[in-house]
């Protein structure tokens, strides 16, 4: 169940002459967060500075005082909205509060150093960054970068997310009331993004793909005061192996529970596709024995890989987020069955699929090595042999490269997978990549090369 009573923000919209939506935009974010059909943080824990508040003085001490109301298991939000200036040297970046004048510049200026102080000066180990300004990559790329260092106070489990509007040599636009970026987030978070057979929650895999879709779509209607085309590209990096939630947004949940009262009684006479979006939407809803116990009554089942690797699925997932032995053991004793029968009915497909599933659960399993490699390379030459240039083909090739100790083979067949995949995918297969690399090689090391090559071309 989403729990939003340690979820904090702080929220800066610094105003302005041309940017006067600035002050909106965060009001209208701070009116969404606060919003319990939406994401419902408690008022109290949302920080919000604009115009004469958000000085450098005042949005310094909101990040002393978020630091006094949070925790370490706390979740944060920080959000700025306004101006952001760059030095004549072009590599040293800086916010712009809303007291800067022309006359007090390196007076008031927040540099980007002083920022990422202040960031990692917060006790939380589950931080979002949204930078909606001019030059926002440049902040991440210069002053920010020192956040990825964080390693250090940042447990196994979580990471920070980072988020900016534009890259460096762009600037970030608006219309009306609000600015592009600010417009696509406001929206995801209120569940715009909706897709059938998805979690009922908003996470930050949605916020980045509806993000890095609907700006640069929303700024090519649009031209500059020259009238040239708009051009603006959001920015993104991570450092994280889990998808935090953001929102919980309750239509989701709606839709499943419409297709599970539309299905489910008549769960016999459903075509196989029909059949897996029920079986979905019964996980996404927490009904997980429902699902497991409708799959093993479909006669289907036991004849049908398909079915047998959604099945796999469902104890895997169990597995990974409760720990249970048990059942990761039967996770991978379904995969065995749904490997068997892809090899029976010569599905090729599911043969790679599971058998590279088959290896992922004896490494986190911690059971034969030895078979896992055997398992991998099957995988292996199951999906070169398969002749569809698809992004599962590079992407069970890459995993299994993992599995072997062949980093250059993984490095190359990822190299496909951010050439053909999106960008929720490729966050997807990153996640994955980091675990299995973890568990096979127990790198200690934040700037180990191969980690950094993932991140570099699955997250950027």
């Amino acid at each position: 169940m989403y729990n939003s009573e340690n979820n904090y923000a702080l929220i800066i919209g610094v105003g302005g002459d041309q940017i006067e939506y600035t002050v909106n935009d965060a009001k209208m974010l701070q009116e969404s967060l606060i919003d319990d059909k939406l994401i419902g943080y408690p008022k109290e824990n949302v920080l919000l500075r604009t115009e004469k508040d958000a000085t450098r003085e005042g949005i310094l001490q909101a990040f002393d005082e978020l630091r006094e109301k949070t925790n370490e298991d706390s979740t944060i939000l920080l959000y700025y909205s306004g101006h952001g200036g760059k030095y004549s040297d072009k590599h040293k970046f800086f916010l712009q509060p809303s007291d800067m004048t022309a006359d007090n510049i390196m007076e008031t200026m927040i540099t980007a150093e002083e920022l990422r102080d202040k960031i990692n000066a917060l006790p939380s180990n589950k931080l979002v960054l949204f930078l909606d300004c001019c030059h926002a990559e440049g902040m991440v790329q210069s002053g920010i970068k020192g956040l990825y260092g964080m390693a250090q106070k940042l447990n196994d489990e979580q990471g920070i997310w980072i988020m900016a509007s534009c890259q460096d040599n762009e600037k970030s636009y608006g219309h009306d009331n609000h600015s592009f970026f600010t417009k696509a987030l406001l929206e995801v978070l209120a569940g715009r993004h909706v897709r059938p057979f998805t979690e009922p929650e908003v996470s930050m895999m949605d916020v980045v793909e509806y993000i890095f879709n609907e700006v640069p779509r929303m700024a090519s209607n649009c031209e500059d005061m020259d009238g040239n085309p708009v051009v603006q590209t959001p920015y993104f990096k991570t450092q994280m192996s889990e998808n935090l939630i953001l929102s919980h947004f309750p239509k989701n949940a709606e839709d499943h529970e419409a297709i599970i009262a539309e299905f489910e009684p008549k769960v016999e006479a459903l075509d196989e596709d029909t059949f897996i979006k029920l079986i979905k939407s019964m996980e996404a809803v927490g009904r997980v024995e429902d699902a497991i116990e409708a799959l093993h009554r479909n006669r289907r089942t036991k004849s049908d890989p398909d079915l047998m690797e959604v099945l796999g699925d469902l104890y895997r997932n169990h597995y990974l987020k409760h720990r249970l032995q048990k059942e990761g053991e039967e996770a991978l004793e379904i995969y065995r069955r749904a490997y068997e029968l892809a090899v029976k009915t010569e599905d090729e497909e599911q043969v790679f699929t599971n058998a590279s599933k088959i290896a992922f659960m004896l490494a986190k399993l911690d059971l034969s090595k030895r078979e896992m490699r055997e398992y991998a390379a099957i995988a292996m030459s199951a999906a070169d042999r398969y002749p569809y240039e698809s992004v599962p083909k590079f992407v069970t090739m890459a995993e299994a490269s993992i599995y072997l100790g062949d980093l250059d083979a993984s490095r190359r067949n990822y190299q496909v997978v951010h050439d053909k995949a999106g960008i929720r995918f490729k966050m997807q297969c990153y996640e994955r990549a980091v675990m299995i690399y973890d568990t096979l090689f127990d790198t200690k090391n934040e700037k180990d090369p191969y980690i950094l090559f993932l991140e570099e071309v699955l997250l950027t």
